[in-house]
């Protein structure tokens, strides 16, 4: 039995709905839209400051509600027309944790580099590559995962990707908007996406009760 492609199916299965897009755009959107206030409030207001601390709070709260919430959405929506599966946690190994490790040195390294960029003092010539930096390692992700778990509509977000962070850069807004704005772009294409995977999911799938027939 070939595990790896039975869970990518699971994985295509659950991504199916459209309902985690949902939840991820609006994560991102909501990231964008206050990380741009952040910086039009100015960095002595109290808003800045006020608004600096709730960002973090923010990405904890809709990742730990939307969650839930989307969860509930699955159970109400999902599982009454496709079905529930679920499979036993899988055993990490050394492979899992070293790409963990990077994946948080990756994050550590990205980060730092907004920081240092943020504060130089040639913003525009700076803002011009970090969007585009920023929409090829999206659109790299988002295809990755669409071939993997053969999900196509991903590679229409790897095109929008790319080409919002080079519409971003060729604007030259700096690198505090630049992100900010690719980020609000993002959440708003997979909001759209998802709507228009759930939309279709509901069209094509009836509900059915436990005997199997649709209701």
């Amino acid at each position: 039995m070939d595990t790896e492609n039975t869970l990518n199916r699971a994985y295509a299965h659950w991504l199916k709905d459209g309902i985690f897009e949902i939840g991820l755009g609006i994560l991102f959107t909501g990231v964008g839209a206050l990380r741009a206030i952040i910086h039009f409030a100015g960095a002595k207001s109290a808003a800045y400051y006020w608004l600096s601390g709730g960002l973090l709070v923010f990405m904890i709260g809709v990742a730990w509600g939307g969650k839930r919430f989307g969860e509930a959405l699955k159970e109400r929506i999902t599982y009454p027309r496709t079905g529930y599966m679920a499979f036993k946690p899988r055993t990490y190994n050394y492979k899992n944790i070293l790409a963990f490790i990077a994946l948080l040195i990756f994050g550590g390294i990205l980060g730092g580099m907004l920081g240092i960029f943020s504060t130089q003092p040639n913003q525009q010539k700076i803002g011009v590559f970090v969007p585009i930096v920023m929409g090829i390692v999206g659109a790299l992700a988002f295809a990755y995962v669409a071939q993997r778990v053969e999900v196509k509509r991903l590679y229409y977000l790897a095109a929008f990707s790319i080409g919002i962070g080079l519409v971003i850069g060729a604007l030259g807004v700096g690198v505090v908007l630049g992100v900010s704005f690719f980020y609000l772009s993002i959440g708003l294409a997979l909001v759209v996406s998802g709507c228009v995977a759930l939309v279709q999911y509901l069209r094509s799938h009836e509900p059915v009760d436990l005997n199997g027939e649709s209701q």
